[in-house]
């Protein structure tokens, strides 16, 4: 299994097809935020994403959407609060802030924000 810091070390990228985006790394989610959207329900009723998990990697699906490429820029980010999956999750320094960038050819830029990107806990 891939970790978080891992994968940002090694600046892997994510992939995205049509409404799903495709993360090279296990992880606890605990907030998603794009457009005005907060999520953190991530039950499988939820009507705006579903998380699959496999062994090396997650899917994050935005059932909304038919293709997120048509839906969010190249300069907008979807915001993730993360933790990595043997972490102690209920402390708040293993709480991991990552922004999500759509790129061309299907990649997904995955990086730290830097001090003047605010994403609320």
């Amino acid at each position: 299994m891939t970790k978080i810091k891992t994968a940002l070390e090694s600046k892997r990228n994510g992939i995205y097809y049509n409404n799903r985006i495709i993360l090279p790394f296990k992880c606890e989610f605990l907030k998603i935020i794009f457009e005005n959207k907060i999520i953190t329900d991530f039950s499988s009723g939820n009507p705006d994403v579903e998380i699959v998990e496999h062994e090396n990697f997650t899917d994050i699906y935005f059932k909304k959407y038919k293709d997120i490429q048509n839906e969010f820029s190249k300069y907008e980010s979807i915001k993730l609060i993360v933790c990595e999956k043997d972490a102690d999750i209920f402390d708040f320094n293993n709480h991991i802030k990552l922004l999500l960038y759509i790129e061309n050819e299907h990649i997904i830029k995955i990086e730290l924000p830097d001090e003047n990107q605010i994403i609320i806990d």
